[in-house]
């Protein structure tokens, strides 16, 4: 019987262990004390599995349609079928957003844990794995405890280096290096982004629905909308984070990448000035108090900061190009973004293992064989509303079937 390891015990590495166990005697290994960690905490608990929309458009790395590869393979109807045969019916929620039924990420990995044992698979945990090391008849691996196993295939699902509070790190990259695989530098994506404008640190607390977009180069990168949260240190919530991975990419890559909020994103320009027009009617108002009708508590301040207005001023007292800077700001609020914040915030990591040293019909590498790279070490990643989650089900299920 052939024997089979698969690193990690995620979700690409579960599915994967699933399908494998038709095919062989497969051993999972997961370096932390449980299972599916990061899948507990996905879809804020309730696990975002997948999403009803799957495009290639939704999906980033240096070739995004490799994912076309994979669901013509398996894709989001085979991964609600294969739910649904182990017992987790599915919901649709918003946009397009699938969960199972009961909204807790803890049944998925409960019914996992079930589906392993049911199908002989043996999971053994707090096993790190330090070294892969291929042999002629198969792969030696050596864990954290000097311990050593052979298998004839190995299956590498062990995760990226996004949000360690789940147990992630980046031993899969460097066991994907010793293995001949390049690995493009990863970095954070999906989630909060640093606005070093102090100004608007005062805003901290604040949700607002807003239409965002990124611009670099001169030209429009990414575009969202929806709740925007003002954090201590800048900006988060759904606006935020679906920017945030364009917005990370072009500061690391240094070419002065500007977010630009509209802050009333159902009003036009005309509108909006009208609307400012009236408030502006009582002459002896100070400035930022003729804002507080149309805006949340501190906001009028902050906006008269950043457009170098004393909001102590009577609206009397302000030149026309003065109220003409708080409009303008009102519909095109430019921030510039800072640093990219730590992995330890971040949904997914982008990088990894370029997809063109894969084989996309079964995830084997085209460098050694017998090894096969699944889910979030391979350079794509996807938006936030469980795109990442249906490439880890897909590749992980394409590999359990191939190996």
């Amino acid at each position: 019987m052939k024997r089979i390891a698969v690193i990690g015990g995620g979700a690409s590495g579960l599915i994967a262990a699933c399908f494998a166990a038709e095919r062989g005697s497969v051993v999972v290994f997961e370096k932390q004390k449980k299972i599916g960690r990061k899948i507990l905490v996905s879809g804020n608990g309730r696990c975002n599995l997948s999403n009803r929309v799957i495009d290639a458009a939704r999906y980033h790395g240096k070739n995004p349609k490799f994912v076309n590869n994979v669901f013509a393979r398996f894709g989001p109807d085979d991964t609600l079928a294969f739910f649904l045969s182990i017992g987790i019916p599915v919901v649709e929620l918003e946009r397009g957003r699938l969960y199972p039924a009961s909204l807790q990420s803890s049944s998925v990995v409960k019914v996992f844990e079930y589906e392993l044992a049911r199908r002989g698979v043996d999971v053994r945990l707090h096993r790190k794995i330090e070294s892969i090391k291929r042999g002629n008849d198969g792969f030696r691996l050596t864990t954290a405890g000097k311990e050593t196993h052979d298998f004839d295939a190995v299956i590498l699902a062990a995760g990226s280096c996004a949000y360690a509070p789940a147990g992630a790190s980046s031993i899969g990259y460097e066991l994907a290096a010793s293995t001949g695989h390049t690995v493009r530098e990863p970095f954070p994506a999906i989630l909060p982004i640093n606005i070093p404008n102090k100004a608007l640190h005062r805003l901290e607390g604040i949700k607002w629905d807003v239409g965002a977009a990124l611009e670099a180069n001169g030209r429009t990168v990414a575009r969202s909308a929806g709740e925007l949260l003002f954090t201590k240190y800048g900006i988060s919530g759904p606006a935020a984070l679906d920017i945030s991975r364009a917005a990370n990419e072009n500061v690391l890559a240094r070419r002065s990448p500007v977010i630009t909020i509209d802050l009333f994103p159902e009003r036009s320009r005309d509108e909006l000035r009208a609307t400012l027009e009236s408030l502006w009617s009582d002459a002896n108002k100070p400035i930022a108090f003729s804002l507080a009708g149309i805006v949340k508590e501190r906001m009028p301040e902050v906006l008269c900061a950043i457009a170098g207005v004393d909001p102590e001023k009577r609206v009397a007292q302000t030149g026309a190009a003065e109220r003409d800077r708080i409009a303008s700001l009102m519909k095109d609020l430019r921030l510039q973004p800072g640093e990219p914040r730590p992995f330890a915030e971040a949904v997914v990591a982008a990088g990894g293992v370029p997809v063109d040293e894969i084989d996309p019909a079964t995830m084997e590498s085209r460098i050694t064989k017998g090894l096969y790279i699944t889910g979030e070490l391979l350079d794509i990643d996807g938006d936030t509303g469980g795109f990442n989650l249906q490439f880890a089900w897909s590749t992980g299920a394409i590999v359990g079937t191939a190996v």
